[in-house]
């Protein structure tokens, strides 16, 4: 019987970003969940890169990996960027700042044995004036309370 959860959630940071992932939304038969919420703070008087985004910039990337079968990670489903125009260049930025959620739908296609969901969040923080070096940030979340 499908029900609604929301699990513990881990957390992480790197220069620039507080991360947090947790599984969330109803769960299927087998009590897995069907989504990762994954919740980003970007520190104020900063921004990260979305897409699209010109060469030689870093967009802001999750990359969920299941180190089992029976388990489908979709496509992460990320809010619309907000252009910006950066001093120096011709064409617009799309920027995040501040708070956002991304959502990552989970398909069980078989009997699963999960133990654990490796994300992996990539970004390069900027501010007006420059920007830091690309940062990763890895969570390892467990499937099942």
């Amino acid at each position: 019987m499908a029900g609604s959860m929301r699990g513990a959630s881990v957390h992480g940071r790197a220069q620039g970003m507080q991360v947090s992932a947790r599984l969330d939304g109803s769960t299927s038969p087998e009590s897995l969940p069907t989504c990762l919420a994954v919740d980003l703070t970007i520190d104020p008087g900063l921004h990260v890169y979305g897409h699209p985004v010109p060469e030689g910039f870093i967009p802001l990337s999750i990359d969920v990996t299941a180190p089992l079968t029976g388990l489908r990670v979709g496509t992460p489903v990320f809010p619309p960027p907000t252009p910006h125009q950066m001093e120096g260049f011709d064409e617009a930025f799309f920027i995040y700042e501040g708070d956002l959620s991304v959502s990552i739908p989970l398909t069980c296609t078989a009997g699963v044995d999960a133990t654990a969901l490796e994300v992996k969040v990539r970004y390069q923080a900027c501010s007006d004036r420059g920007c830091f070096m690309p940062q990763t940030v890895d969570l390892s979340l467990p499937m099942r309370g």
